[in-house]
């Protein structure tokens, strides 16, 4: 395999990271602007994320030796956390995970001492980490069926990764882009674009090398890596991500799949993102009804009129996700706070559109929320744009 790496495991010779930093501020507005970002990633926490996906990652980056446990319960992972055993759980393959924990892993990646991380872990294979997507993947026919499975129901992984297939020519094109408002690192990118050409050798066979690759990034320093694993002709500074194949790739049969098995799997995940859909319609509706109601106090009693529901439902249907009404009324004030503070708006109508009973009251929880206050961030904004 590319880079060294076997089937089941590593064989790896690390190089040392190099580091080159330009600082334009003072170290407390790196840390400040830093604390601040941290805060606002926290925004939406009810996206969730296929625990599997979760897991392997946790793993991996144990085995590589690029994360210890130490640090990982600093950041809140507990492996056996992530998956629920008990009698009356859903198969692991279908359980979820707030996507959260996915992103603190990988910011845990992108911090590692190994430049070329991402490609490391999308060229590991672990047929025992395959989710409900994944195993549904093995079972179609051949590859444009599972594209078009793949990206009909991402979601079922990962509803922050974006993939778009098309054909151009003789050519099929794969882009690749996450959700803008998700802090997903370079190395999350090289994963994914080598991870699908990884698992396309292991569905049907054949090795693909790309007629083409092309990154939103800079030329790393680390480009040789990316030769041996979509070829020589790479284009960095791209406005997408993308893989250019061969056209025939399409028709390539999958090995073993099994139409008796497929027929049970695709049944289960059609079911299971039939319910991601409704469970994610029910989590903006109730944040509608609750940024509506901000101004004049939020009401669970009038929410739960809208949605005809009982209180008692509502707070069993918000606490299967993995959240509460509390939480998310929390979550729309703070996401609003920081887009109003950010466009310039004054404090006290900030504070009066959220409901705060007092300026006061608000300088406590936008602190709380982004570890400054608003009179702090905006000095912050006003030195980023000094040249």
């Amino acid at each position: 395999m590319a880079l060294g790496i076997k089937q089941h495991g590593f064989g790896l010779q690390h190089e040392p990271r190099r580091y080159a930093v330009a600082l334009r501020r003072s170290i407390a507005i790196e840390c400040s602007a830093r604390a601040f970002n941290e805060g606002r990633s926290e925004m939406q926490k009810t996206t969730s994320v296929s625990a599997l996906t979760v897991l392997d990652l946790h793993d991996t980056l144990l085995e590589m030796g690029v994360a210890t446990l130490e640090q990982m319960t600093a950041a809140g992972l507990h492996r056996d956390q992530l998956i629920d055993q008990s009698s009356h759980a859903l198969p692991a393959q279908e359980q979820r995970l707030d996507e959260s924990l996915l992103l603190k892993l990988w910011q845990l990646a992108a911090n590692s001492s190994l430049p070329h991380i991402g490609l490391l872990i999308g060229q590991r294979f672990n047929p025992a980490t395959r989710g409900i997507l994944a195993s549904w993947l093995f079972q179609c026919t051949q590859v444009s069926e599972a594209l078009d499975v793949f990206q009909k129901h991402i979601a079922l992984m990962n509803p922050s990764e974006n993939w778009i297939f098309s054909e151009e020519d003789d050519s099929l094109l794969l882009q690749l882009s996450f959700a803008a408002d998700k802090p997903y690192p370079q190395a999350a990118i090289e994963r994914s674009l080598s991870a699908w050409l990884r698992w396309c050798e292991e569905m049907t066979g054949q090795a693909i090398r790309p007629q083409r690759a092309e990154f939103s990034f800079s030329r790393p320093e680390h480009h040789q890596a990316y030769v041996e694993v979509f070829g020589d002709n790479l284009v960095y500074d791209s406005p997408r991500n993308c893989l250019q194949l061969p056209r025939n790739v399409l028709d390539w049969p999958i090995r073993g799949a099994n139409s008796y098995l497929k027929q049970i799997v695709e049944q289960r995940a059609l079911q299971r993102f039939e319910q991601l859909q409704a469970k994610h319609e029910l989590l903006a509706r109730v944040r509608q009804l609750i940024q509506t109601d901000l101004q004049q106090g939020v009401s669970i009693e009038k929410v739960c009129r809208e949605l005809h529901v009982s209180r008692p439902t509502l707070y069993r249907r918000l606490k299967q996700e993995g959240t509460s009404f509390t939480q998310l009324v929390g979550d729309v004030r703070k996401q609003l706070a920081f887009q109003q503070i950010q466009k310039g708006l004054p404090v006290a109508q900030v504070s009066d559109d959220l409901g705060f009973k007092d300026v006061s009251t608000f300088h406590r929880a936008f602190k709380r929320w982004f570890n400054q206050s608003p009179g702090e961030y905006r000095a912050r904004q006003r030195g980023a744009r000094k040249p």
